[in-house]
């Protein structure tokens, strides 16, 4: 069963790297990969979409993008606190722990709920603004909290989403691999 699950996984992620329409220009592409949705052009591989959710579900990509960017923006504070904590410790006994070995310690003193429910009533309160992704001109991402007016200029808002959306990308993969490298070699920062 490992096994095939192994190279099932192998076999689509090659697949991605087949072009299946050769024969469309790359500004076509562009325009309608995703509905248009940034983040489809640039140097790494372009529309990258091998199981073609896209495709199939034309009326979840908004849905979907707003996931990619939430997942995102989770990733790079988790990236950055899971590296800080291995350095800067709060004072008290349970935090005397390594990254890794907080998670357990946490649910096992009940601090893991409080970060639940936290996170489910912000949860709730965005379902409103889920639902009307498809009805309204609402962008997948965008609650209008801008306090430092980064994206004052249309220029520089289009370039900022770009960068935030293949930064949480980055920051998904970089996450995945230091839990992973962390757990397989039980050692902090660096983790090797």
């Amino acid at each position: 069963m490992f096994t095939t699950l192994i190279v099932l996984a192998s076999l689509i992620s090659t697949s991605a790297f087949i072009t299946s329409n050769a024969g469309r220009s790359v500004t076509s592409l562009k325009m309608s990969f995703a509905g248009g949705l940034p983040g489809a052009a640039g140097p790494e591989i372009k529309n990258f979409d091998p199981l073609k959710f896209s495709e199939k579900s034309p009326e979840w990509v908004p849905w979907f993008r707003e996931s990619e960017l939430k997942h995102g923006r989770i990733c790079m504070l988790a990236t950055l606190g899971y590296i800080v904590a291995d350095f800067v410790k709060l004072p008290g006994d349970i935090h005397l722990v390594s990254s890794l070995e907080a998670h357990n310690v946490f649910v096992k003193s009940g601090a893991m709920v409080q970060i639940l429910l936290w996170t489910g009533l912000i949860e709730l309160i965005t379902i409103p603004a889920l639902r009307s992704l498809g009805t309204s001109d609402r962008a997948p991402g965008d609650y209008s909290f801008d306090p430092l007016k980064l994206g004052a200029k249309p220029a520089n808002l289009e370039k900022y989403k770009i960068s935030e959306l293949k930064n949480g990308r980055l920051a998904m993969l970089a996450f995945s691999g230091i839990i992973t490298q962390a757990a397989l070699t039980g050692k902090g920062f660096p983790y090797f």
